[in-house]
This record gives C-alpha cells, structure tokens and sequence, in this order.
C-alpha cells in the first residue's frame, strides 16, 4: 500500500538576530520527518522545508550522526529515531520497550516451534516481559509475565547477567541471592563468573535444567544503542528435544537477539543505568 503523505511543508527561519540559522533548519527537519514515520527522500525534505538539496544532505547527514535520524540503507528514506523521546524520559519505559521487541520473541517461536520468551534488564533487576507459547512445546507453568525469580538459574537471566558490570553483578545476587532450584542449580558466586565468562565467549547462555528438571533453555543477549545490556530472548524445551535439536536452534536463538538489538539500534535506545 503506498504510503499517504499529508499535504505538509514546514519553513522555519530566524526571528532573532542572535538566533542559529542551520539550528532552526535541523529542527524544521526533524518537526517534518515526525509527521512522516515511513521517511522521506532527501528530495522531498528539501522540497517541503523549502532548502536547497546540498543543504537538506549536509542538515540530514548531521542529524544522521549524531542518532536523531535513520536513514533506511535500502529505500533511501530518511526517517525519525526515537532519541528524542527517549531523552526526554531518559530511557523508554518497560511498556515501550517490549512493544517493540515482542515481535521478535514471535518470530523465534516461529523459527523454532518452541515456547519463546522475552526478559528486560531495567537496571535493578531482570524481569520477564512476553511470553510467546507454542502448541508443540514444553511450557514452563512456572514462568509468567512479571516473574523476576531465578535469573541466575536460567538462560534469560545468564544472557544479561553476564555482560553486567562487575559491580552492578555483585550488587544484583548479594540482593537476590542464589537459591538452588534443583541439583543442577549452580549456587557459588565464583562458579557463576567462570559460567557467564563462558556465556560472553560463545555469545549465548543455556539451561540444562538448572530451573526445573527436564528443562532446558537457550537464551541470548539483547543490546542497546550503546552495547549494554538491555534484554535477552530465549527458548524453552524438553531435555532429550535439547539434545537432539540444540545445534540447530542456538544460531536461531542468537539471529533472534541479533535482529532485536538491531532495533534497539535502530530506536537509539539507551539501557538504564540506576546506582546501587
């Protein structure tokens, strides 16, 4: 479906002899792009704010580097980033953020037929957001949307656990703590580093059932704009499904985390960071 355009022109010059000519025409810019989510060409930004085409590039290509604006590498449309909002909250709100990953947990639910799930690191804790169910699959009753129990027993909670500052990961199981779950469980602190090492060498985290007997789980980090954690997608599944297909699916399970830190990127999504 092509895309409705409204009849839109924005022109925004100084009023103020002490005022920024090329400031005022980024901003026209970006008040334009805000009314047109799928982007425009440069063209048609030089033509709506009334510039020449060499200056609407220099304006775009400013904005473009410092994150205010996408420009899609296939279409050529240039288009907002959410920075602007998400400076204005400091970071977007949970609801936010897992509006726009949740399509990818469905997309790994698709790619694996197993239950897939989505967890947020808000930097106080690691809670469960979204949980996508397959017929097909095992499901972890245990495991509903809010529940921030066990991280360090799990493939979501490894996945973020192991790329938090060392502090922030002391801070997090002093809190917490490590209760054991079943006989895999591991419950030492120094065991758990040498785990998540382990898990920021291969880029993803795995739970043989270390939360529940004959479960297991595959997990993966998400990052945000800067490289910090922000949250991790993971699948659940029976243990002789595990050990049949788990090859298979880890390249699935860490396409999935790629694709949703590609959007965060994208966003220009910035992780919490909150003081302990």
């Amino acid at each position: 479906m092509a895309q409705v355009q409204p009849n839109l022109s924005i022109h925004i010059e100084p009023q103020r002899r002490d005022s920024i000519r090329s400031v005022l025409r980024a901003l026209s810019i970006m008040e334009l792009l805000a009314h047109f989510p799928r982007g425009l060409t440069a063209k048609e930004v030089s033509r709506r704010v009334g510039l020449h085409l060499s200056t609407t590039y220099h304006l775009l290509n400013t904005l473009l580097e410092a994150g205010y604006v996408i420009k899609d590498p296939e279409t050529q449309l240039f288009r907002s980033s959410a920075k602007i909002g998400y400076t204005t909250y400091g970071t977007a709100s949970p609801a936010q953020l897992v509006r726009h990953l949740t399509p990818h947990v469905h997309a790994l639910q698709e790619a694996t037929q197993e239950t897939a799930y989505l967890s947020i690191w808000d930097g106080n804790n690691i809670v469960l957001s979204a949980i996508v169910e397959s017929a097909l699959s095992v499901r972890v009753k245990v495991l509903t949307v809010g529940y921030s129990e066990g991280n360090h027993a799990m493939a979501l909670g490894k996945a973020i656990l192991a790329y938090l500052p060392e502090r922030d990961l002391k801070a997090y199981l002093t809190i917490r703590g490590m209760p054991a779950y079943t006989e895999n469980t591991c419950t030492d602190p120094q065991k758990l580093k040498h785990v998540l090492a382990r898990v920021r060498q291969l880029g993803y985290s795995l739970d043989i059932e270390e939360f529940l007997p004959d479960v297991c789980c595959i997990g993966a980090p998400i990052f945000d704009t800067e490289k910090r954690i922000a949250a991790s997608i993971a699948i659940s599944l029976p243990r002789a499904r595990y050990d049949k297909h788990h090859l298979a699916l880890v390249p699935k399970v860490r396409q999935a985390a790629a694709a949703a830190s590609r959007t965060l990127r994208l966003l220009g999504y910035r992780a919490t960071r909150l003081s302990w």
